[in-house]
């Protein structure tokens, strides 16, 4: 007599398992020292570059906003800024800063921003300016709005070279080296083009300008 034979499984076969080594690799991402997780994204780990964009998302979107003034553009900047970034990981020098090499990143899709977007921002403003005067709204905030249409609008007017010196130095409020260093232009520069986007701004907005 033929020995009984088990019965086949008619259930769909698992899935092969994560290999044991990238489990690893993924938690380990949460352990490593910056220069350790840097290492592992330039290797092309997941877990790592998740991990970088993890700890760097929100800074990149501060920034963004700041130099915007637009929230409905920052998602998209930071993914565009990212992507660059994970791009061109493997070129990147591990003397510098990261934040630095992120902000740098970041003007340069900003200053695309502002070329490719400039008049349609300012109709979305205007567009949020006519909802602000509705009776709902209280009278500050319609003031806030419109005093940041003004200076938007005149932001996007000038110059690139001038509008990022005086966004870094006025708006986000950082040192004058680390803004050199961002905008990769020297110190007495970058002075120069904050108090000329100053002067352009203040001519704009029919303010009085700074006595030097």
């Amino acid at each position: 007599m033929a020995p009984l034979m088990a019965p086949r499984s008619r259930t769909t076969p698992l899935a092969a398992p994560t290999p044991i080594g990238a489990r690893e690799r993924e938690t380990a991402a949460h352990e490593l020292t910056p220069a350790a997780l840097l290492r592992a994204a330039q290797r092309g780990e997941r877990g790592a570059q998740a991990r970088l964009f993890k700890l760097h998302r929100e800074r990149v979107a501060r920034h963004a906003l700041r130099m915007t003034g637009d929230a409905t553009a920052v998602d998209d900047l930071v993914q565009e800024v990212f992507i660059a970034a994970f791009a061109g990981l493997s070129r990147f020098r591990r003397d510098a800063k990261i934040e630095t090499w992120l902000h740098t990143i970041t003007v340069n899709k900003v200053r695309t921003w502002w070329e490719a977007s400039r008049r349609r921002r300012v109709r979305e403003l205007r567009g949020l300016s006519r909802f602000d005067e509705s009776p709902e709204t209280p009278e500050d905030e319609v003031s806030r709005r419109r005093h940041l249409e003004r200076l938007y609008d005149a932001l996007g007017r000038l110059p690139h070279r001038y509008r990022e010196a005086f966004v870094a130095r006025a708006i986000e409020g950082m040192p004058l080296k680390e803004a050199s260093e961002v905008l990769g232009v020297g110190v007495s520069t970058l002075s120069y083009r904050t108090r000329r986007a100053e002067d352009l701004l203040c001519d704009a907005l029919g303010v009085a300008r700074r006595e030097p």
